[in-house]
């Protein structure tokens, strides 16, 4: 929920996070199945806190009853006091992990889904967080070619992504 402070509205990173989770959460449920979904973000989730002990404020419930995927995820409000640039990068590492993690079954546009789901709103959240999607579609859109040679950069100022030779 966006709050004030002193006019100037902000986001929390506990719903940065469940909003974040969903659209991770509907994207994979388009491709596999609900209950397949939600227990690799879970298994995903679980992996991760090894390295991002925080997320065990979240908690994704695999009942079949709850149909709405934003519904079966519970993030406590302790996520607010993480550093928002640890949130980014332990999304950018679930989102990777994921992917990963789903494989053939993630398609060839899972990031442009799930950042079509995500919306533009949460979109600019995840970003400002250092996720950066634009990168991820192009590295999805050249996997096939040998990327050792070549390095994505992106002017911001211009909101493009391109890629050139080392």
């Amino acid at each position: 929920m966006a709050k004030s402070l002193d006019g100037i509205y902000f986001i929390e990173n506990s719903d940065i996070m469940k909003h974040t989770l969903a659209s991770l959460l509907n994207i994979a449920s388009s491709k596999t199945s609900v209950d397949y979904a939600r227990s690799s973000v879970k298994n995903v989730l679980q992996d991760l806190k090894s390295n991002y002990d925080f997320l065990k404020y979240v908690n994704i419930k695999t009942l079949r009853q709850i149909e709405n995927n934003i519904d079966a995820i519970d993030v406590e409000s302790d996520m607010d006091c993480i550093r928002p640039k640890e949130v980014g990068r332990a999304i950018q590492e679930l989102i990777d992990v994921l992917k990963i993690h789903l494989g053939e079954k993630a398609g060839y546009f899972f990031i442009k889904e799930f950042r079509e789901d995500l919306g533009d709103e949460y979109h600019t959240y995840i970003r400002d967080l250092g996720v950066n999607l634009r990168i991820a579609e192009l590295q999805e859109e050249i996997g096939k070619i040998d990327v050792g040679q070549y390095k994505i950069q992106e002017d911001s100022k211009a909101n493009i992504a391109f890629i050139e030779k080392k």
